[in-house]
């Protein structure tokens, strides 16, 4: 079960962890992005040398975006454990991994209670033209 936001933070190996995992979170989905870049300069490059030099760049900051999550995840904590870091047996790419759900999970907490909560209840379910235009709020000037 995921931690909630108010119980996170308790010791402070929770922070240094909680620095790390959105670290690597930011680098991984930075690397997924520049992927789907490289995909999409490539297809519709259509030959421009300029679009194909985008693509390989992007392919680059890929592979570099690669090498600092597992420098983050691996080489990282070992760099903590060489500091003489207090608790340095915590900071493990097991640990990042499990603060990094924790992260999504109170991410997906907060989306449910949006969603829930949500006033009108049926946002989801009904076209934007059959909602009932006369009951939002109007703004006079």
């Amino acid at each position: 079960m995921p931690e909630t936001f108010n119980t996170m933070f308790q010791k402070p190996e929770d922070i240094i962890l909680f620095i790390l995992a959105v670290a690597v979170l930011l680098v991984f989905v930075g690397c997924i992005y520049a992927f789907f870049q490289a995909i999409f300069l490539f297809i519709f490059s259509k030959g421009a040398d300029d679009k194909v030099k985008g693509a390989w760049n992007s392919i680059r900051y890929l592979i570099i975006g690669l090498f600092l999550t597992i420098m983050l995840l691996f080489i990282g904590p070992q760099l903590l454990k060489r500091v003489n870091m207090p608790n340095a047996e915590v900071y493990t790419a097991k640990s990042i991994f499990a603060k990094i759900g924790d992260i999504a999970g109170g991410i997906g907490e907060l989306v449910g209670i949006v969603i829930r909560d949500y006033p009108d209840g049926n946002f989801w379910s009904s076209s934007s033209t059959e909602r009932d235009i006369s009951s939002t709020t109007s703004y006079e000037l």
